[in-house]
């Protein structure tokens, strides 16, 4: 049996830093499916893994759907004699629902569910009127809470919610139990749940070369913004890798040479205008 580890966590909360981390620590192969929000994407290209062990999901979010995608990807993953499978969920899935793939799914078992948490944006997050019922309940469901970014208070919020949680300092400890679950005591969690609320998504494709300080302005005209990443294309042909969450965005330059594409995430409704599309 083939140990599926599930990964949760609100927009921007770290979870394909934390896989990239998982696997630069070992030379056992893992495989990894990437369940991104929206049409594009992009946390598939962000995947620091070996040939052919990296699969998009891209026919909607997995938490809501069973779809083919999600089972011809499992099954692939067990032709790859793969040690283990790691499932970065979108950013609005939840873990009671994620956790039905690795306790039902042939060949596999659940070895846990994990929601990556941000410190420095949560409180915010848990009085939002859109979204704290969804970054609520996936802290509360999940199996083990990582928490990154964090001050003393943020861990006595998360503590109040669930107990289960590992901070930078246990990272070793997280990365065992990848291949064995035994390496954590983690209570089994039977929670009853609601649908999460739907956020809104944006695919961009952009023809024409746009700039840093563009990105910068549509992202202060459109509050709404939840999450963008993707690359640009500015006049000079540098590619940009464009990240921005709720706490920070950020430009690093790209070797990935490509037209501008972006995938924006939202409450209500965004402004195209000062893009030019």
């Amino acid at each position: 049996m083939v140990p599926l580890t599930v990964f949760c966590g609100y927009l921007g909360s770290g979870k394909t830093t934390l896989i990239n981390n998982i696997l630069q620590s070992t030379q056992k192969p893992i495989g990894v499916l990437v369940n991104d929000f929206g049409e594009l994407n992009i946390d598939e290209q962000l995947i620091l893994n070996q040939n052919d062990l990296t699969v998009s999901l891209t026919n909607g979010c997995v938490c809501c759907n069973l779809n083919d995608d999600l089972g011809a990807s499992l099954e692939f993953m067990l032709k790859q004699n793969v040690e283990a499978v790691l499932l970065e969920s979108s950013g609005v899935a939840l873990p009671v629902k994620m956790s039905n793939y690795g306790s039902t799914w042939p060949g596999y078992c659940l070895n846990q569910t994990i929601t990556v948490v941000e410190g420095k944006t949560i409180k915010d997050l848990l009085i939002d009127k859109f979204v704290s019922k969804t970054v609520e309940a996936q802290i509360t469901q999940s199996d083990l809470i990582y928490l990154n970014r964090f001050s003393t208070k943020d861990i006595d919020l998360i503590s109040a919610l669930n107990e289960e949680y590992l901070i930078e300092d246990d990272k070793e400890i997280l990365y065992e139990s990848i291949f064995d679950p035994k390496n954590l005591s983690l209570r089994s969690k039977d929670i009853s749940y609601e649908d999460h609320n739907q956020l809104k998504s944006e695919v961009l494709l952009i023809n024409h070369p746009i700039s840093k300080d563009i990105i910068l302005k549509f992202i202060k005209e459109n509050p709404d913004i939840e999450r963008l990443k993707g690359w640009i294309s500015d006049a000079d042909r540098n590619t940009w890798l464009v990240q921005k969450t709720r706490s920070e965005c950020n430009f690093s330059i790209s070797n990935y040479e490509t037209l501008s594409r972006l995938v924006v995430i939202y409450k209500d409704k965004v402004n195209l205008e000062s893009l030019g599309i």
